[in-house]
């Protein structure tokens, strides 16, 4: 039985599809063989890369993109599958857009506190202001992350650069369950702990680059996610 996952709110036709039987190919089967008395003759000098199988790496040159991540296939991978190199670009952005979000909601603390106050932070307006600090150091970069991943399908990083996050166990839209282990895993912002564990967030972002078929980072191992890109 086919997991059923929630499509994605994606216009236009796409203009790629996994191969299927009627495409000359069996999923994970090889080539389907042809009819009796077709003959196929390529042209001379001229090589056809074969699609690869279930958990191969496409490597049939440039790989084709996606036109809506609901289009990514585990039995087809490599193809879509972003470049860390895009991830990381997308989660520096992420962090810029937190900062700023996270220097807005400081000054709105420190604002509502003062007036509580009457013009000092005492009593009430102490405790009104420790709540927004420790929302904002501690909750902040948690909800934002699961928000965004939640609602949309990716952060604000990845919608400027076009990126998606979808199920690992065949494409569609990601569930609360699984951006919140991401989120709790690696989520961005200066004030995130976890960003501070070293070895845990070095290892996470660069496993990406060892990992050669999916591109995973350990959060999306965790969370059963990839992150594939879209063309425009």
């Amino acid at each position: 039985m086919q997991p059923q996952h929630q499509p994605f709110e994606q216009g236009g036709r796409p203009d790629f599809a996994p191969p299927t039987a009627a495409s000359g190919w069996r999923q994970g089967a090889g080539p389907v063989p042809p009819h009796p008395g077709h003959h196929q003759h390529p042209h001379p000098g001229h090589t056809v890369p074969a699609p690869p199988g279930h958990g191969v790496p496409y490597q049939g040159g440039p790989a084709p993109m996606l036109t809506a991540p609901e289009q990514w296939n585990p039995a087809v991978p490599g193809i879509g599958m972003a470049e860390p190199g895009l991830r990381f670009a997308a989660r520096l952005i992420d962090t810029l857009f937190f900062f700023m979000l996270w220097f807005l909601m400081m000054l709105v603390g420190t604002g509502v506190s003062v007036a509580v106050g009457g013009g000092e932070i005492e009593g009430t307006a102490s405790n009104v202001f420790t709540v927004f600090y420790v929302f904002n150091f501690f909750l902040l970069p948690l909800l934002l992350e699961w928000s965004q991943v939640t609602l949309w399908g990716r952060s604000l990083g990845k919608l400027i650069l076009n990126l998606w996050v979808v199920r690992a166990d065949g494409g569609g839209r990601v569930t609360a369950g699984r951006a919140l282990v991401r989120a709790l895993l690696y989520a961005p912002g200066h004030t995130n702990l976890v960003n501070w564990l070293l070895p845990w967030s070095l290892t996470n972002v660069l496993w990406s680059l060892r990992d050669k078929t999916f591109r995973q980072c350990l959060h999306d191992k965790a969370a059963g996610t990839v992150v594939v890109q879209i063309r425009r």
